[in-house]
């Protein structure tokens, strides 16, 4: 298959409709989703029970319901209404249409995103049928979370750290268009809850980074780095297994370069189809950190070894490796080395598209090489006509 991804461009991409979350009655969801029906069952997610339903005014929606109400539900609730007030109009991010609390529901609204997360279409895909994703719809999708991402952490004084940046929280829509999601975890950073300072953890060196004489080295003496930023204190570091920064993780302080290192993690993903955790597990079984084991196969004209093989080589080799060395970039153990958002959508925009990173029309989805798998089953209404 023969793509040119040089003809995309990549606007400053803002929904239409500002309109704040409304506050939804139970009568309507449970119309909306024929009482939460379990043909209108979609899928699970940590929160509760996912249903797909249409509002009066004919729109798809996804419903989050909340299994129990209980402490831990209805933090993540307030979390997610405060982050859906806090974020303005973007297309890259999931907007929250509305909510709906009661004694015994908490219920969360939001545009249906048909085509679900990328996890689904990277590792799971039950109906191999399916095309899996190309490698044009790979790079929409890595641009797209960028900017979203970016959003996020500089949308004028709000400053958003999503702290659940992996392959479940990118949802696509129709077009296959990349949306960040679950905010459950979010924090918004503030004057009261942002402080300046050092953080210090311990790292860990890979004996072939040594060198030879790494015998007479103290064993005993911990090797820590330091680091300078704006952070969140937290109680301990929350988010997915594998996708927390080192820093974050040993000391519980929060910094907006930890969504890089999850966002690195989640381009590593993109391009091989595996979980960054596997990935990881492969590099510590040779004693090497991440880059070098990859750096290893790049040095080797290897590259093939790390692409996902349901591209059936169907890939841009340059494209894939310019997107390896940013990936390992944005997840480096060293948060200094890190990126900021911003400058990942510049890269992916200059570098990987050859695009003057100025130009802010919009993108060409004719270039997207996939197409929906997926329908919403038609109301009791229309089945009947």
């Amino acid at each position: 298959m023969v793509f040119n991804l040089r003809t995309f461009s990549f606007a400053e991409s803002v929904e239409d409709d500002p309109t704040p979350p409304k506050t939804f009655s139970l009568k309507e969801l449970r119309v909306a989703t024929h009482n939460f029906s379990r043909d209108n069952f979609f899928s699970e997610r940590v929160f509760g029970t996912l249903y797909w339903g249409r509002l009066a005014d004919g729109s798809l929606v996804a419903v989050k319901r909340a299994r129990t109400i209980f402490e831990c539900s209805e933090e993540q609730f307030e979390t997610e209404v405060q982050v859906g007030r806090s974020v303005s109009a973007h297309q890259n991010v999931l907007r929250l249409r509305g909510f709906c609390r009661t004694k015994k529901e908490l219920l969360l609204v939001y545009p249906l995103m048909i085509n679900k997360n990328l996890r689904y279409h990277l590792r799971l895909r039950p109906d191999r049928s399916t095309q899996p994703l190309g490698w044009t719809t790979r790079m929409c999708i890595a641009l797209g979370a960028a900017r979203g991402l970016a959003y996020l952490h500089n949308q004028g004084n709000v400053k958003i750290m999503h702290r659940d940046i992996c392959t479940s929280s990118i949802f696509l829509n129709e077009r296959f268009e990349a949306t960040i999601g679950n905010f459950w975890r979010a924090l918004i950073m503030h004057d009261g809850n942002a402080k300046e300072g050092t953080i210090q953890w311990p790292a860990r060196v890979s004996s072939s980074s040594q060198g030879e004489d790494s015998a007479d080295s103290d064993s005993d003496c911990p090797t820590y780095r330091l680091y300078e930023d704006v952070y969140v204190d937290t109680t301990y570091a929350n988010g997915r297994v594998g996708f927390i920064a080192p820093e974050y993780l040993h000391t519980g302080k929060c910094t907006l370069r930890n969504d890089v290192h999850a966002f690195g993690k989640v381009l590593l993903e993109l391009i091989s189809g595996q979980p960054s955790a596997k990935l990881e597990a492969l590099a510590y079984d040779e004693n090497l950190s991440l880059e070098e084991w990859i750096g290893g196969f790049m040095n080797k004209n290897e590259l093939e070894r790390l692409i996902d093989p349901n591209l059936q080589g169907n890939y841009v080799e340059e494209e894939a490796e310019q997107l390896l060395r940013l990936a390992l970039l944005c997840a480096d153990g060293d948060p200094s080395v890190r990126l900021e958002m911003s400058e990942v959508v510049q890269m992916l925009e200059s570098q990987l598209l050859g695009q003057d990173p100025s130009s802010r029309s919009s993108w060409s989805q004719s270039e997207c090489d996939s197409t929906p798998y997926y329908s919403i089953p038609p109301s009791p209404s229309e089945m009947a006509l």
